[in-house]
């Protein structure tokens, strides 16, 4: 069965709407609630925390704190980011993002020490069935290949995609402000290539503005 279809999971949208009381299908994305932000922001931390397993579409993330985890999960390292530190979200995204029932009642309890959301409120922690629970999801492949992958292509592959994320952020970027943007210094990619081979490796998934003839190394805020 898939997530979608199975009532141990709900989205981060569905569960917080819940929670709030408030209904998903009247919310306007850009004006929420405060309290509505309040509880999409306890569940995203609790997530980021690794309190609370996630998964996007069906498949978990933030597996662990391997390089490997972190190159395919880079999209939502971005999303999360942007959360903590601007307080923005995509509605759409939110509502890919599952949490399980027993994982949010045990989180609940013994960690955030609120109420379940309403909708599960009346399940009991005893009645929970880790195994079966767990036997849904498909999260067993096999990472054998990472091994062979050289240390100067992973910081290849993590830059393009950071790149490819963040111009769908802004694509007013410029080559320069891509390479010199703060989560790019964060990560070390700011210096670890020299401009000439950072504009080579980034050109695939450069924004239309960024690769037009004539682009100003400046783009306007």
């Amino acid at each position: 069965m898939h997530v979608e279809n199975n009532p141990d999971f709900k989205t981060i949208w569905q569960l917080a709407h819940d929670w709030a009381g408030e209904k998903p299908d009247q919310t306007d994305p850009n004006a929420i609630s405060p309290k509505l932000r309040l509880y999409i922001d306890r569940l995203i931390r609790g997530i980021g925390s690794k309190e609370i397993s996630a998964r996007w579409k069906g498949h978990r993330i933030f597996i662990d704190e391997s390089f490997l985890t972190f190159v395919f999960d880079l999209r939502h390292f971005i999303k999360f980011y942007i959360w903590v530190m601007f307080n923005k979200f995509s509605k759409d995204y939110l509502d890919n993002l599952y949490v399980k029932r027993n994982e949010v009642i045990i989180w609940c309890d013994r960690v955030a020490l609120l109420e379940p959301p309403p909708c599960w409120s009346h399940k009991k922690l005893a009645a929970i069935d880790y195994v079966n629970s767990e036997s849904v999801d498909p999260d067993d492949e096999n990472n054998g290949w990472y091994h062979k992958i050289t240390e100067r292509r992973r910081q290849r592959v993590v830059c393009i995609e950071l790149a490819k994320q963040l111009w769908e952020l802004n694509p007013n970027l410029s080559y320069e402000e891509m390479q010199n943007h703060s989560i790019m210094q964060q990560f070390g990619y700011s210096s670890t290539f020299s401009s000439k081979s950072f504009k080579n490796l980034v050109r695939s998934v450069a924004s239309v503005s960024a690769q037009s003839p004539g682009a100003p190394a400046k783009s306007k805020e």
